[in-house]
């Protein structure tokens, strides 16, 4: 094989792999998993969850039966584009780090997917809903909530109120993870689009 053909051979090669790699990013293939797309502006955000660093809060475990200092109630739930989505049943209970029988759980726990929140505590002091997304594993603040991001087009609404009460204006918070649950309340997360 002469100089010619050699050189000629190499760059119809290197052309070859240039076209595949650009075929691949066209496809999608060298995407990261942790970064999302706004499509309004096709920017690329890096996807953070709260939940990668827990407050020390979510790592706590109580035992039923134990003698605590907070045993409340809270509903919450949750709205994605209008579309109720369910609270996982069992979540903060039996999980890598409070493991055991049945009775070893999170301060925060659910028994099933009603939405109701169970906020156990030995010691007696506040609770921040931040927590259970923690423990939940899934992000939350107002940024979000799950892999869903405020842009151009979402915005992130909480209310908070009563049973048998609605969602109003006036009760309408914007302190998120950092809200702290108290026993009996409705907490309303909406991610939702916004009003033109």
């Amino acid at each position: 094989m002469n100089r010619e053909t050699a050189f000629w051979s190499i760059i119809t090669a290197v052309a070859l792999a240039a076209l595949l790699i650009l075929y691949a990013q066209d496809k999608g293939l060298f995407e990261d998993d942790n970064v999302q797309v706004d499509s309004t502006d096709s920017s690329m955000i890096p996807v953070v969850s709260t939940a990668d660093t827990p407050d020390s809060l979510a790592l706590d475990c109580v035992q039923h039966g134990e003698d605590l200092s907070r045993h409340d109630h809270v509903t919450l739930q949750i709205f994605i584009d209008d579309t109720p989505y369910a609270v996982e049943s069992s979540t903060g209970v039996q999980t890598a780090v409070c493991n055991g029988n049945e009775n070893n759980m999170h301060v925060i726990h659910t028994h099933d997917a009603s939405g109701r929140l169970h906020i156990e505590v030995n010691e007696a002091g506040d609770v921040p809903l931040g927590v259970f997304f923690d423990i939940w594993g899934q992000h939350f603040n107002e940024t979000g909530i799950f892999d869903y991001r405020v842009n151009s087009t979402h915005e992130m609404v909480m209310h908070v109120h009563a049973s048998g009460e609605s969602a109003t204006v006036e009760n309408r918070v914007t302190t998120f993870d950092d809200y702290l649950l108290q026993n009996g309340e409705v907490i309303e997360v909406h991610y939702r689009a916004k009003a033109n």
